[in-house]
């Protein structure tokens, strides 16, 4: 873990984190249970936030939903780019356990700067078996190029 990301962990988020390494803080956040760490990485007016206004009643849905049923066993960025001052995106890999089963997805997260520094805001998913080549091998392209651009 760098410096920065252990400032982080402790402290919560600092605005001088670049998104892949909250990518990473979310991801240990979630191994160790800070789901409050997790709600304030969301960018104040991603759908996350307005499906979850209140902090608090996130905070007890993962610890008795999220928790017991959803492990993540790997993250990995693949791609990273910056469009503009205000937006970021990343493609990575995420290997997930959901109630004992095993889902690979390929996903590209967009990341929105704020005053308190780069928030996520949202994402588009890709089973990984709806990829047609290594994963290692997709990029912003094969997104563009996908029909149903639902990002939650």
């Amino acid at each position: 873990m760098s410096q920065k990301e252990q400032q982080a962990q402790a402290q919560g988020l600092c605005p001088e984190l670049e998104p892949a390494e909250i990518l990473e803080l979310r991801v240990r956040a979630f191994r160790l249970g800070d789901f409050g760490l997790i709600y304030d990485s969301y960018h104040p007016d991603s759908f996350f936030r307005h499906h979850f206004p209140d902090r608090s009643d996130y905070i007890r849905y993962a610890w008795n939903h999220l928790r017991r049923d959803f492990r993540i066993r790997s993250c990995a960025v693949l791609r990273q780019r910056r469009l503009s001052e205000e937006e970021f995106q990343i493609i990575f890999r995420h290997v997930v356990e959901v109630s004992g089963d095993i889902v690979e997805s390929l996903e590209l997260a967009r990341f929105y700067a704020t005053c308190e520094g780069w928030r996520y805001h949202s994402s588009q998913k890709l089973e990984a078996r709806d990829y047609p080549g290594p994963p290692e091998e997709i990029d912003f392209a094969d997104f563009e190029r996908l029909t149903d651009k639902v990002f939650f």
